[in-house]
């Protein structure tokens, strides 16, 4: 039966997940500044540690007691291959570009899954879900903007694939979540990563000084504690009410590429990512519409 939230929990929700997207830009700006002295696979180590730490923490609190029992191994793997997957293009792209630009590409992602739900969940999409969508790829061209606008753009193509592989992602979630619990996804998909980072260790290895390891720690607790309030921001409040507060994020990423690296987003930027966003709202509001109230994630 779908919980219905009260006034009170639906802004608990909308905070939690507010709160969730300062925790990520803060743990996405911490880690820009430590590619400057780390590889990629000791920074991810590190925040695959902390997220599966938090993950089993999360566990314990919410259900008091840690079962991760997997019914699905190949979607679980091939979601987890893409987890890490993406996890290593984006520290590596991060490096190169503002964080803004970065975070508004990624919004493309939910857009995409509306043009792939027909072929690989057989959910009908019409006409103007399909012009929400090109719409989309239109605010994405605004941001790439490949006349010119970077000096190499390399790195902004390449970040283009973390949305796409991440749509596939959110695809096979839906189709996980007929059979394994969001719990196991969480913990199969980070020791994925904890895994595969650490394969790369004894090739490329820094070792951290006492700064560099605090700041190590602190940008994969920021991380594990993201996703922790993501999740109770879901438990909390309705998704139709809660989901838009996602895009809290692109101030948060606007705010810390000014202050830590004097990156000002251009008109491009800020006008792609209006649309981005407006066009993933537009696709998930009629979702809602269509489908009736959303239930809270579990």
């Amino acid at each position: 039966m779908k919980r219905v939230a009260d006034a009170s929990d639906q802004l608990k929700g909308i905070l939690c997940l507010i709160a969730s997207g300062a925790a990520f830009g803060s743990s996405d700006a911490i880690s820009k500044i430590l590619t400057d002295t780390y590889p990629t696979g000791e920074i991810l180590f590190f925040n695959a540690i902390c997220i599966v730490s938090a993950t089993l923490v999360g566990m314990r609190v919410r259900h008091g007691r840690i079962r991760v029992q997997v019914n699905d191994w190949p979607r679980q793997l091939i979601r987890g291959s893409i987890f890490v997957i993406n996890s290593f293009i984006f520290i590596t792209v991060l490096a190169y570009l503002p964080l803004a630009d970065l975070i508004a590409v990624l919004f493309l992602s939910p857009v995409l899954v509306t043009l792939m739900a027909p072929y690989m969940l057989g959910e009908k999409v019409g006409w103007r879900r399909y012009t929400a969508v090109a719409v989309g790829f239109c605010g994405t061209l605004l941001i790439v903007n490949p006349t010119g606008e970077y000096e190499d753009l390399w790195p902004m193509l390449l970040a283009l694939i973390v949305p796409i592989l991440g749509s596939f992602r959110d695809i096979i979630t839906r189709q996980l979540s007929r059979t394994d619990t969001p719990d196991t996804m969480m913990v199969v998909t980070t020791t994925c990563l904890l895994i595969a980072s650490a394969l790369t260790l004894p090739f490329n290895w820094v070792t951290p000084d006492l700064k560099g390891l605090a700041m190590l720690a602190v940008a994969g607790l920021l991380l594990g504690l993201g996703m922790y309030l993501q999740v109770y921001a879901f438990v909390l409040g309705e998704a139709a009410v809660v989901a838009p507060f996602r895009y809290f994020i692109l101030l948060w990423a606007v705010f810390y590429g000014y202050v830590l690296f004097g990156d000002v987003p251009g008109l491009n930027t800020l006008a792609g990512a209006v649309i981005i966003i407006a066009s993933g709202l537009y696709i998930f509001f009629r979702e809602v519409r269509h489908k009736g109230s959303l239930p809270a994630k579990p």
